[in-house]
């Protein structure tokens, strides 16, 4: 009975001990919290493009991330090029139909690519695009 007691006591000073290096690394490192591995925590990311709440990971994230080339890749749109540098308000009716032609000739897994693509390019999507590209976004996500 007593060298369980004694083992029980040094359990228990064992355990204030790193309580108390725990509180004394938490001192030095104010607001971050203890990651499981013991390293620090990862980062979060902030981003500043407009789709982020599609995504899990910020396209512009995951782009430098996954070392993705800055080549540009055309989804059959080089008529897109036309309207490089203009606002997202700027656009007449049938130049938001020629944004319409191609975002609704795309296959749902090309729809990422594809607005990055013309990010890249300098291209803003008209605003009634960018909300219809963010729909069927969204639901190509939620179908797979």
């Amino acid at each position: 009975m007593i060298p369980a007691f004694y083992i029980f006591c040094l359990m228990v000073a064992v355990g204030v001990v790193l309580y108390l290096l725990d509180l004394r690394s938490r001192k030095k490192h104010p607001g971050q919290a203890a990651e499981p591995g013991g390293g620090q925590p990862a980062a979060t990311p902030t981003c500043a493009d407009a789709t982020c709440a599609l995504h899990d990971l910020c396209p512009s994230e995951a782009i430098m991330q996954c070392a993705v080339s800055n080549e540009i890749v055309y989804y059959d749109d080089e008529e897109l090029d036309a309207f490089k540098g203009r606002g997202a308000r700027d656009y007449t009716e049938a130049e938001i139909e020629q944004f319409r032609d191609v975002l609704y000739t795309l296959k749902p897994a090309d729809l990422l690519g594809w607005e990055q693509s013309v990010t890249k390019r300098g291209i803003v999507l008209p605003a009634s695009i960018r909300d219809e590209f963010i729909a069927l976004y969204n639901d190509a996500k939620t179908s797979n």
